[in-house]
């Protein structure tokens, strides 16, 4: 079996667990009591949008609503996925991006990890770049009610 013959979902699964977010702190630092206003370990992906040869994935996202953040991860899959078509000689590679968003909905600076390192450039062009781009909506309610924030994650490759 060649490299090229691995299907994308075999691919982002594998990625997937190698690349997850690992639980949530849900101990305090003394004598390991739970605590019990902590959200429990989230398993899976909140949302994945499948796109030819790139799978985007909403692993998590606070203060956004469901709608935005489909929306958003849609638009960003469309457009990573339009980019990587238009890209020859695309070597598999996947990306983590954590990402504030402030109350206006505009994307703050992201916190990006690339692997296999070399895969930076496809991943700061398809992916990163339709992030930045992306509007996640208006805080509603009270504007300073807590972070607001994702983390999207990515695989593409042949």
């Amino acid at each position: 079996m060649s490299v090229r013959t691995v299907p994308v979902a075999a691919l982002f699964a594998t990625i997937a667990f190698g690349c997850a977010a690992g639980p949530r702190d849900v101990l305090d630092e003394s004598h390991g009591n739970a605590d019990a206003s902590a959200p429990p370990p989230q398993a899976g992906y909140a949302y994945v949008a499948k796109r030819g040869a790139i799978v985007v994935a909403l692993a998590d996202a606070q203060g956004v609503t469901d709608e935005d953040a489909h929306a958003a991860i849609d638009r960003i899959a469309d457009a990573a996925n339009a980019c990587v078509n238009r890209s020859k000689n695309v070597a598999r590679g996947a990306m983590r991006v954590v990402l504030s968003i402030d109350d206006g909905g505009v994307p703050g600076i992201p916190q990006v990890t690339y692997s296999p390192p070399e895969s930076a450039a496809i991943g700061l062009l398809c992916v990163l770049v339709p992030i930045r781009m992306s509007s996640f909506g208006h805080a509603e309610g009270d504007a300073g009610a807590g972070a607001r924030g994702v983390t999207i994650e990515s695989a593409w490759g042949p």
